[in-house]
Parts: C-alpha cells; structure tokens; sequence
C-alpha cells in the first residue's frame, strides 16, 4: 500500500482500539504505521539497492517489535522530561505495535511481498489480492474517518449530545467493510488463480500461475501463466456465476538453453535478481558490439508496475567475455 493509505489505516485503528487515548497517541501511531515504508527511498539509490531494501527488513515481525520498543522508550524520556504522563507506556508501545502489524497485513496481501518472519525465513510473502494503491480501500478509510466529523458538527448545530468517543463508530465500521472487502478479493482472487491452471496455453499446461488485480474491477485480473516453452500474459473476466473468459494474451518464449544465457545466469547481479523475480523472461539479442542478455520479472507487468520495475542487463563483446551485468531500471533500458 501507499503511504497514504498506510496513514489512514492508522489512525482508523487508533480512533477503533483506543478511542479514548488522547490525540496525542496519534503523533505515535500514523508515524509507526508509515515508518516502514521508509524503504522507498532505497529507489534513490540503485535498482540493485531497491531489490534489497524494498520490502524486507523493515517490513518484518522483528522489525516491527524493535521500532514498537524505540517509541516505547522515546514516549518515556520525552514525557518524563515534559511531566506529561496522559498515556502510558503500555498504551504507546500497543498501539505502535498494532499499527505496524496492519502495515505489515496490508502489505502482504499486494503482489509485491514482504519478508514478514526475516531473518528467520527470507522468502517473500505475497498474496496478489491488492493492487499498488486501492481506490476502494483509500474510500473507505476516508470515509470511516471524514463522516463521523460531518455527523459531529451536524450534532452540535443541533445540541445533541453523543457519550460515545467521536470517532469510534465510524473507525470499527470502516475497518470492518475494508476487512470484508479484502476477504471479497480474496475470493476472486481464488477463482481466477484456480481457473487459470485448469486451463492450456498454446497447447501446453501451466506449471505456475498467478493473477494480479485490476486497479479498479474486482472481476478483472491480469495473469501470468508459466509453460514449458513459453510465458503468457493473458486477462481473466470473472462474472456474477464465477465463470471466467480468457482474453488472448502475449505469448513469450523462453530462449534455448546456451552458454551464453548460461553465463549470464552465474553472474551475482542475476543471481541477486532471480533470487526475488517470481516470472523471470529472459532474451537473447544479437548486437554488432556483442550481445546482451535481459532478464526481467513479468510480474510487474502485469500488475501494471511501470515506474519501479528493476531488470537485468549483461552485455558480452564478440568473443563471448562479459562487459557488464548490472541491475537497472527496465522504464530507462527501454526508453533507450
């Protein structure tokens, strides 16, 4: 999810958890619910630094426990400092922690995974449900939060009165419907991914599938499906009796096994890559300096990824000898 969305999430389950806590939990919270994503800014640095930083160590369990503690401590030294003590320690290191593990449950359920039990276990967590940002999520969260303001002000026009922190209603519905339609997604989700492998592709099975969601549609998701010879990109369109239609898609065949893809596989930079990548596709082409050889993740493309998306580019001079294998950012390479 976004930052914004993260944001939101935060202070609904603030508003939902403790809705009796002084605004001031919320200067802890809405920070622990975004601080996560502080991993974006590894993009500033390389495509490779991307890959290693982007959702993995901050996006953890362990993470998520040292961060909780760090506010914990900062509460206690500032308000000793203040004489404040109008939340206790308890309160802030819960609620931190709470934040962060919403952070980490909507980040999971997107496409692009998290490395939730590092360093444990480094494999990434990835349900595809989710696009990048959710317009319906972000609506909801919105309203959840907006509306219980618009009633407040309509209420003390009229001198009602409302014993009930202002607020809570409105955060324990919106986070319920964004609950319900996850759970919606996830359903669709299924039957796309279980129609996909009951189906072939150029005359071959799947040996792996995914779907992606639609930025908007809940009954359109984009596939991939991995065949013996070939990756396929295909449009799946669920209707009201969950029975799906399959549009024609783009077929990409895997290159022959050869020494020269051979030795661009053995490289660090793809091995670093295809340690992450779901879908690689590798091509071969034929230059009058050499060759190169580009492996990217079809992953991205078909979630609709277009600005991040790191690929890999090793280029060999005429005698087969590697030049260079670096990770660079495919928009760019393609732009070339």
């Amino acid at each position: 999810m976004d930052i914004g969305t993260h944001a939101l999430a935060s202070l609904a389950l603030s508003r939902a958890i403790f809705p009796r806590a002084p605004k001031l939990l919320w200067a802890f919270t809405i920070p622990a619910g975004v601080i996560a994503d502080g991993d974006a800014f590894s993009a500033l640095i390389s495509p490779s630094a991307y890959l290693t930083w982007h959702r993995t160590y901050t996006h953890s369990l362990l993470a998520s426990l040292i961060i909780a503690c760090i506010f914990g401590v900062a509460y206690r030294v500032w308000a000793s400092r203040e004489l404040i003590s109008r939340l206790s320690v308890a309160t802030v290191f819960t609620a931190v922690l709470l934040a962060q593990w919403l952070h980490l449950a909507m980040d999971a359920v997107q496409w692009q995974g998290v490395q939730l039990f590092w360093p444990v276990n480094t494999s990434r967590i990835a349900a595809d449900w989710l696009p990048t940002i959710d317009p319906w999520i972000v609506t909801i969260l919105i309203a959840a939060i907006l509306l219980p303001e618009f009633f407040h002000l309509i209420g003390a026009e009229i001198g009602a009165k409302d014993k009930r922190p202002r607020g809570f209603v409105g955060a324990i519905v919106g986070l319920i419907m964004a609950a319900s339609y996850v759970g919606l997604r996830a359903d669709l989700h299924a039957t796309a991914v279980a129609q996909m492998q009951n189906r072939s592709y150029a005359g071959e099975l799947p040996r792996q599938v995914a779907a992606f969601s639609d930025f908007v549609s809940l009954v359109t998701w984009q596939g991939v499906a991995d065949t013996e010879s070939a990756l396929h990109l295909v449009t799946m369109h669920i209707n009201n009796s969950r029975r799906s239609s399959l549009d024609p898609g783009i077929n990409l065949f895997k290159p022959e096994a050869n020494p020269l893809l051979q030795a661009a596989q053995a490289t660090e930079a793809a091995k670093h890559f295809l340690r992450v990548a779901r879908f690689p596709k590798a091509t071969v082409q034929k230059m009058d300096t050499g060759s190169e050889v580009q492996i990217r993740d079809l992953r991205y493309a078909a979630a609709g990824e277009v600005k991040r998306e790191p690929m890999v580019t090793i280029d060999f001079d005429p005698s087969r000898k590697i030049i260079s294998a670096e990770i660079v950012w495919a928009s760019r390479e393609m732009a070339r």
